[in-house]
């Protein structure tokens, strides 16, 4: 709950308050300034939002009420009953109204992402790529494709840069992904966009270092290179410049810099659950193969005047979580120039899983590793048995892929706690979505491997005692090392 917003709820509060002890018509005009007053700043200041709808509508029914018994107050005769019951209504009033108020305020909050702990400010950029002769592997025909990417990167600030204007959350990705998922209107997360990062747009690209090594992200199925804002942030503090990709035949929502905005046509629930199905991930591989050759050319020169000769080409690791975990796995298989690969929370499939890899690699997963009860089996189109099938596969292919399948440094860090969405954003946008953890702990945890794993076999860093420690920390995480190669 944002400062003016607290305090107009504690002011109606009292105000209500008011007429159930029969105040001076005096103090009730001066709560009614008093709110109008704040509503003002409120509005002004933080922006209106719906989960304030409550307050809102109180402040005029109160205005009006208020004004009816300043003109009438002299002529009003009241019997003892009708006081009662009046005073029994406004207690009622005054109970509803603290739940209604602060409970939306509360529950569905204006957020701002944790704090990045690495030594570099963040800048962000936007890129809109176009592939004129790409063969799509998910598509028959040769079509004109195009991908949108985010790019978060270590940032310099120079004293003469006045003010500094850290980037609202990305509501406009955020509310058509949710829209795409859940069917829900979009006007619903209008309020996201109140929402804080910690990055600047389009700010210098920092010169402590003449290039940075490169981290790809792949988004989950149904979802938007926005889904894990608070993790590309960290990477880029730690001296990455990290690139996320919109996969079209997947993404959930796009917006194009010419405001065109394309939903997916895929059903929200339509991912086959058969790790021999190979298309759709080798064509988000192709994506990222696409992206590179795309950062090749920005390297050599970048229009806005960011990256030329920032990018080192040279050093490259991938991410992702949940489907983006799977193209990961495909894409460290499919392009020599990704030198290795986190999965997080997402199930291997074909080739890989019969394949296997021969560059270093880290499994992040929950322990419950994609599980579905036979009510989110419903909206699938598999059988409960089909389901189980699947489930207890991927379980055997993560395992066996971790003992000796990848044949390479192979690492895998086990939550006990959350659940799969826990890995991205979604849980700021309400601590009923945290599973009781704490989140930004969480994330904490699974950044500081990420780092780490990176900084050695990305970065070329020495090996952090991290990396080589097997943990058991209560009932929050597992971590397991199996170092294949010396």
């Amino acid at each position: 709950m944002r400062l003016f917003e607290g305090v107009l709820i504690f002011v109606h509060i009292a105000w209500l308050f008011s007429f159930s002890l029969k105040a001076d018509a005096k103090i009730k005009i001066s709560a009614n300034i008093a709110a109008f007053a704040l509503l003002t700043l409120h509005l002004v200041a933080e922006g209106y939002r719906w989960q304030m709808a409550v307050t809102y509508t109180l402040f005029v029914v109160l205005t009006v009420v208020t004004i009816m018994l300043y003109f009438r107050r002299k002529d009003k005769t009241e019997n003892r009953k009708k006081r009662k019951a009046q005073k029994l209504l406004y207690a009622l009033l005054l109970i509803l109204y603290a739940f209604g108020s602060v409970a939306p305020a509360t529950l569905i909050p204006v957020f701002q992402l944790p704090k990045p702990t690495g030594s570099f400010e963040v800048g962000m950029s936007s890129r809109h790529l176009l592939e004129e002769s790409r063969t799509n592997a998910a598509l028959p025909e040769r079509v004109r494709k195009e991908l949108m990417i985010q790019i978060w990167y270590p940032a310099e600030i120079n004293d003469n840069i006045q003010p500094i204007r850290y980037q609202s959350f990305p509501y406009a990705e955020w509310a058509g992904t949710m829209e795409f998922l859940f069917s829900t209107p979009r006007f619903f997360f209008d309020y996201l966009k109140y929402g804080r990062t910690n990055s600047i747009q389009d700010i210098a690209v920092s010169n402590q270092h003449d290039r940075y090594p490169i981290l790809l992200f792949s988004h989950g199925f149904g979802s938007t290179r926005m889904q894990s804002f608070s993790q590309m942030e960290e990477l880029a503090s730690h001296g990455y410049i990290v690139v996320s990709v919109d996969h079209m035949i997947d993404a959930a929502f796009t917006q194009f810099p010419d405001g065109r905005e394309v939903m997916s046509k895929a059903d929200a629930y339509s991912y086959s659950f058969t790790i021999e199905d190979e298309r759709n991930v080798r064509a988000r591989s192709e994506d990222m193969t696409f992206v590179l050759d795309q950062l090749t050319v920005l390297n050599e020169w970048d229009p806005k005047g960011l990256f030329t000769g920032k990018l080192d080409m040279e050093r490259i690791g991938i991410l992702g979580h949940s489907y983006g975990g799977s193209t990961a796995a495909q894409s460290l298989l499919d392009d020599a120039r990704i030198l290795a690969g986190v999965n997080i929370d997402g199930p291997l499939h074909e080739p890989v899983a019969s394949k296997g890899l021969e560059r270093p690699f880290m499994f992040i997963l929950n322990k419950d590793y994609l599980d579905l009860d036979d009510e989110e089996i419903k909206y699938t189109s598999i059988t409960p048995e089909q389901f189980r099938q699947y489930h207890s596969q991927i379980k055997k292919l993560a395992d066996y892929h971790f003992r000796e399948g990848i044949r390479a440094d192979t690492y895998q860090l086990i939550f006990n706690a959350g659940d799969h969405y826990s890995f991205s954003d979604f849980p700021f946008l309400s601590p009923l979505l945290s599973k009781g953890i704490d989140i930004e702990e969480f994330h904490q945890v699974m950044n500081r491997y990420i780092v780490a794993y990176f900084n050695h076999y990305v970065m070329n860093d020495e090996i952090d005692p991290l990396l080589l420690k097997e943990e058991h920390v209560n009932q929050f995480y597992d971590y397991e090392a199996n170092k294949k190669r010396n």
